[in-house]
Formats: C-alpha cells, structure tokens, sequence
C-alpha cells in the first residue's frame, strides 16, 4: 500500500509538474503576442506622429517662424522685467 501512495502521489506531483509548464508557455506565448502587438502599435503611433507634424506643416508652414518670434518677444519681455521684480519694495514708487 505504501508504494501505491507514492505511485499516486508521484503521478499528482508530475501531472502538477506538467500543468505548471502548460501554463508557463502559454504565458510567454501570451506575452510574445503582446510585444508583437506593442511593436504593431508603437510602428502606428509613429507613423500617425509623423503624418500630424507633415499636415500641420501644410496647415501652417509659418509656424516655426511665428513660434521663434513669441520666444523671442517672451525673452525680451522677460528682459525687461526682470529689474523691476528685483528692485527692493520701497524703490518701486520712487
């Protein structure tokens, strides 16, 4: 009787062996086909990053000009205020 428990308990022991590596593989699996859909979706997204940037161009082709002027402006701006924000309180009034 004692070799028929082991027997059991051996065959327990490898059919839990087998479903622990069924269910190993079918996470990698599962995984390998998430990073391919990643992979997919990250090769979309570039593309649909590079096609917004073209149509906008075509939008505005100014852009880059228009947006180096307001930095330009917000830079000198920034110059001139600068030394009214530094001035102690009570020079302000003089």
């Amino acid at each position: 009787m004692g070799s028929d428990t082991e027997t059991v308990a051996a065959r327990l022991w490898r059919d839990r062996v087998q479903i622990r590596e069924q269910e190993r593989n079918d996470a990698q699996v599962r995984a390998r086909l998430a990073e391919e859909e990643v992979a997919i979706l990250v090769a979309e997204n570039d593309r649909l990053t590079a096609e917004n940037a073209r149509l906008r161009a075509l939008l505005n082709p100014d852009a880059p000009r228009v947006r180096a002027e307001t930095e330009r402006q917000m830079q000198a701006l920034k110059a001139a205020l600068m030394p009214l924000l530094i001035q102690p309180a009570g020079t302000m009034n003089s």
